[in-house]
């Protein structure tokens, strides 16, 4: 029990009536081993590991409580098997698509061969059921009941969990790894006596497969993802249960009724899951109505990609979505292969889709202001809380990124003296390039004949960033260095070997001592190579005035045909081959967001003339790869040294990311909510508030939506349940 926790309820002992059940329990359970979390109705069901039991929040009460004990100065405490870390809970689909739970929700451990199954109704919050497994069970899922008429006692729902290879050493071989399924009578029924039969194998392995996650789908089917023992590899299956009588043989492992793996860039994942009937509300402009579409129930099963296949490279993180009819990764709105959503650092740590959500909007108009700021309904909404502590909300219902941005990619150019304040240097935006350049043929069958540049900057692509053109800028690392005054014409300097970064003839050497610099630059009429490795000597045929001779140090500034220094925005520096005659500086993009536009053409102006053809090219709005983005930048006569072009580049791009006030001077109560676990909201629509699990805090976090500001961090619309 938390410290906290404690000293609540001593006080509230000593005080005799001066504290009410309400005040005892609301918020505080004395949670320990918060890993894992399942809803069911109003109420919210999570592990206290450390203490083999359930604990149940009651969003149905005002303010929202932990249930209560008989003990009203105590919480109810469901015991369940050791050290309870997963739960999962009935899932059922009606005839229209929509969500229904189920009497249970059960908990299993990791390392163990037991679940414990425990009634969800509030009459009566037991243990009922514990099930034993013939071998280590390593993810489980729940079917429930189908539905039937009022005073008519429902049928028993279907628990369905993974088993490693159940063989003794030495005893025959009856195959690997395989799902079971088991029967679970109702409550009434179990109370009864109603006698539980034995489960049957519905599912068989490959061998050296496991079982990592599953999800029950519509029309007895279900989806379960896989692992090699490696780890390396993994498949995603869509399983049909067949309710057998007696247990397929696992000798052979089992055909699947489809192969998702493909969808899933054949990487294992680790969470599944998916949603019920989804309805859509688009405009339509030609009736000036709207339209109601739908998407059916399972349509799409989301992933969590299992990272540790490729040790948490990009490639193998992130979510996706696969269409369960094709088997391939889903289609975003924009027609094109959906992207993956990955949070902006660190790795997912959970996932739900939420219907019908109603979520705080903060829109960026083309003016730059914030002029929405509204909750609005999502169709199906993805949360994902992330390692770094971040929460994604994203499009589910499109399957990528929100895009709260509506400006374009943009850049804004100012020109700046050295202190930094702004200053007139002709037009500063025409003297700075900020483009990527797209190359056309002019015949496309032939490739290496006349073609035609275009360019452009492609949203998606390109990401915000902060540039600094200054203007005979120092080079890195040859400032302030010591002088041999017995060479007063030959100065020694590190030379990378990035060509881009290193001195040249015409560059300036500017001598100096604490005090004062030299008004005359020394022009570097050579390079040559020097006896200490990695440098170079300078040297300039530029007379020395006599007032300079003696000054101890030098620095040596950009000049010649490329007299401008590169740095971003925190001062690291770039490159120097920047101005109209060198090859600017190239920043690699690729696509990390699909435009509503992604899959449309456009007609090039003014290629015919330039092709000599017939009509304008017309080509893809967005090429297949992107460009790099060039960054260029044009030397003026106006500028001094010091002066510098700074260009903004926005992304036009602005996802729904934020996070949590941690801070202890914030006064929030929440320092120690940095790392999330798994995520759940109600299935029923119109939801608003979500519950995380915290391991971190031992509690849970309960997140108003429709509060919460994107891109910050919230200590608002936050409530801790410990």
């Amino acid at each position: 029990m938390k410290r906290g926790t404690l000293t609540v309820l001593l006080a509230c002992a000593g005080l005799g009536t001066g504290c009410s059940d309400t005040q005892a329990t609301t918020g505080f359970a004395g949670l320990s081993g918060t890993y894992d979390l399942a809803m069911v109705g109003d109420l919210v069901f999570v592990t206290s590991s450390d203490r083999d039991e359930l604990q149940v929040l009651d969003l149905s009460k005002d303010p929202k409580q932990f249930i209560p004990a008989p003990n009203p100065l105590q919480t109810l405490a469901i015991p369940v098997l050791d050290r309870p870390d997963s739960l999962t809970r009935d899932v059922g689909y009606n005839a229209d698509g929509s969500d229904h739970a189920g009497p249970y929700v059960y908990a299993r451990s990791a390392g163990a061969s037991q679940i414990s199954v425990v009634a969800a109704g509030p009459e009566r919050l037991v243990q009922v059921l514990r099930i034993e497994g013939r071998s280590l069970i390593t993810a489980f899922a729940a079917r429930s009941p189908a539905p039937v008429p009022p005073g008519q006692a429902p049928g028993p729902g279907v628990l369905y969990y993974g088993i490693q290879d159940p063989d003794a050493p030495f005893a025959p071989d009856t195959g690997g790894s395989r799902i079971e399924r088991q029967w679970v009578p109702g409550p009434d029924a179990l109370g009864a006596g109603e006698a539980v039969g034995a489960a049957v194998t519905l599912f068989c392995l490959q061998p050296g497969e496991s079982l990592q996650a599953m999800a029950v789908l519509p029309n007895d089917q279900l989806v379960v993802a896989t692992r090699q023992a490696t780890g390396l590899t993994g498949r995603t299956l869509l399983v049909q249960d067949t309710n057998p009588a007696t247990s397929v043989d696992c000798t052979t492992p089992s055909a699947a009724v489809r192969d998702l793996s493909a969808g899933f860039d054949n990487f294992p994942v680790r969470q599944l899951v998916t949603h019920p009937r989804i309805v859509l509300v688009e405009d339509n402009p030609d009736t000036a109505q709207d339209e109601l579409q739908t998407i059916a129930a399972a349509k799409f099963v989301y992933g969590i990609k299992d990272e540790l296949a490729c040790g948490g490279a990009p490639e193998c993180t992130g979510v996706l979505a696969v269409d369960t009819e094709t088997g391939l990764t889903a289609t975003d709105i924009s027609g094109a292969t959906m992207l993956p959503i990955r949070p902006p650092d660190g790795l997912p740590s959970g996932l739900a889709l939420i219907p019908a959500a109603s979520v705080r909007w903060r829109q960026i108009e083309t003016s730059g202001s914030i002029e929405n700021d509204a909750p609005v309904r999502v169709p199906l909404l993805g949360m994902m809380p992330s390692s770094n502590g971040s929460i994604t909300l994203f499009s589910a219902d499109e399957r990528r990124h929100f895009d709260l941005d509506r400006r374009p990619v943009n850049v804004a150019v100012e020109a700046r003296n050295s202190l930094e304040q702004v200053i007139t240097v002709g037009d500063a935006a025409s003297l700075v390039r900020v483009v990527q350049e797209v190359v056309y043929p002019c015949d496309p069958s032939n490739p290496t004949g006349t073609s035609f540049t275009r360019r452009t900057l492609l949203e998606g692509s390109v990401v915000s960033g902060l540039y600094r053109f200054i203007y005979q800028g120092a080079l890195p690392g040859m400032v302030d260095l010591a002088r041999d005054l017995t060479t007063p014409t030959s100065f020694v300097v590190p030379q990378p070997t990035e060509v881009s970064r290193q001195a040249r003839v015409d560059d300036r050497i500017v001598l100096a001592n604490p005090d004062i610099r030299c008004t005359t630059d020394l022009v570097v009429s050579s390079v040559r190579p020097a006896s200490e490795a990695g440098k170079v000597v300078l040297e300039t045929t530029t007379a020395i005035p006599e007032d300079c001779a003696e000054l101890p140090s030098f620095s040596v500034h950009a000049g010649g045909s490329q007299p401008f220094v590169l740095v971003n925005d925190i001062g690291e520096f770039l490159s120097r081959d920047v101005s109209d005659s060198g090859p600017g500086y190239q920043i690699p993009t690729s696509y990390y967001f699909h435009p509503g536009d992604f899959t449309q053409t456009t007609v090039l102006a003014d290629s015919a003339i330039e092709c000599g053809l017939q009509s304008n090219l017309t080509v893809p709005i967005y090429p297949a790869a992107p460009p790099p983005l060039t960054l260029r930048a044009t030397v003026t006569n106006t500028l001094s040294r010091g002066d510098r072009f700074v260009a903004a580049v926005g992304s036009g791009v602005r996802n729904h990311i934020s996070g949590v006030e941690t801070s202890p001077s914030s006064g929030a109560g929440l320092a120690f909510y940095t790392l999330p676990g798994p995520v759940v909201a109600s299935q029923k629509g119109g939801a608003f508030l979500a519950y995380i699990a915290y391991p971190s805090a031992d509690g849970i976090l309960q997140v108003n939506l429709g509060v919460i500001t994107d891109n910050a961090l919230n200590a608002v619309g936050l409530t801790a349940f410990e």
